[in-house]
């Protein structure tokens, strides 16, 4: 009880110190994500220049919309967040462009009701409710049943998961609704270091984060996007498996962490929460300045953006040494699927109002700031 109730005071020693911080860095300057996540001669605006969302983004969401309504879990911001699918996975067939909106629209859902952010906050009877949804949720198998009683949102998430499955092949899926459900299950509960009973280390953060993020389940989600499944057994025979899962490593972390970036000010600033990789570096570094603080967590984005180009690179230099083939062509697709998720993981957080705010310390998510742009 004693370590528990000293975590509880670091923490919020750390905590208010963020947040005081963050109340002078307002009133005096700003910083630009975009200046602070670009590796030595690269450029993220020129590297997604070429990029486009989904070119039936209204009509999906429209479908989705549909989707939510009729299962009682489109939520009033629900806009703002089910277009990230369209920007994940421009290329994809519409069939397939519906589903994952789906996944997005019950996995959001699910997040902004009972998630990390959300779940301290509920009453003792909210919370129980919430932990035994999330069981009934993460005991589904590839039969995907419910139960009779099932909630609108366990009968939205079956309905997209057939979707999903009915047209895959049975092992990927099998694969997918493994890291999907761990996905649900360490997302949705307390993740706070004054839960866990410990105050995490960055890297131990950053392990976290990548499941609670749901990052892994929504790179499985490339080859399905694509209709193009890889062949592990190749891969390793190649030796490209080990290269490959460092890729998927490098998107996920890029996803999530530029994320942590975006939504500090919703998550720390307006609801005192600590998982997040700024309060992470804080709360492992009492010394730091808050622009040092900032620095540090956006030099690990930087790093993550660095190691994605370098391994990409090497793997596409490794493809052109192997003679053409099915795999191959393959591998290619997989590969320019990794870099749109790279890049929608930046396009769709400038362009969502999830995390704008009439004042900013990032230059990207402040309407001031575009206000002086669109003036000028």
């Amino acid at each position: 009880m004693k370590h528990e109730h000293s975590v509880q005071v670091a923490t919020r020693i750390a905590l208010i110190r963020v947040q005081q911080d963050y109340a002078a860095m307002l009133q005096s300057g700003s910083f630009s994500l975009r200046e602070l996540f670009n590796p030595d001669d690269f450029n993220l605006d020129d590297f997604c220049r070429q990029y486009n969302p989904h070119p039936q983004m209204e009509q999906l969401v429209e479908v989705v919309q549909e989707f939510g309504q009729r299962f009682n879990i489109w939520l009033p911001n629900a806009r703002h967040y089910v277009t990230s699918a369209t920007f994940l996975f421009p290329d994809t067939d519409f069939q397939r462009a519906t589903a994952l909106v789906k996944n997005l629209a019950t996995d959001y859902y699910l997040n902004d009701t009972i998630g990390r952010e959300i779940y301290k906050y509920l009453s003792k009877e909210q919370q129980q409710e919430a932990r035994n949804l999330i069981v009934r949720i993460t005991n589904l198998d590839e039969e995907l049943h419910t139960i009779p009683s099932a909630l609108g949102v366990e009968l939205a998430n079956v309905e997209m998961l057939s979707e999903i499955r009915d047209i895959s092949p049975l092992p990927w899926f099998m694969e997918f609704l493994k890291l999907y459900l761990y996905h649900i299950e360490v997302t949705h509960r307390d993740n706070s270091a004054a839960a866990l009973g410990y105050m995490p280390t960055v890297e131990e953060y950053i392990s976290m984060r990548k499941h609670t993020s749901g990052m892994p389940h929504i790179i499985a989600l490339a080859e399905y996007s694509d209709n193009k499944f890889l062949d592990w057994n190749w891969l390793a025979e190649v030796k490209l498996d080990a290269h490959l899962r460092r890729i998927h490593r490098a998107t996920a972390l890029f996803g999530c962490l530029t994320n942590d970036l975006f939504s500090f000010e919703k998550e720390v600033i307006d609801r005192n929460a600590d998982p997040n990789l700024v309060m992470a570096v804080a709360m492992n570094n009492p010394e730091m300045s808050f622009t040092e603080i900032i620095q540090y967590a956006a030099s690990i984005v930087k790093n993550v953006l660095t190691d994605f180009l370098a391994l990409t690179n090497r793997i596409h230099l490794r493809i052109e040494s192997l003679p053409p083939s099915e795999e191959t062509e393959t591998l290619t697709t997989h590969l320019g699927t990794m870099e749109k998720i790279v890049q929608a993981s930046w396009m769709w957080q400038v362009f969502t109002k999830r995390y704008k705010r009439e004042r900013s310390i990032w230059t990207e998510t402040s309407l001031q700031s575009v206000s002086s742009a669109v003036v000028s």
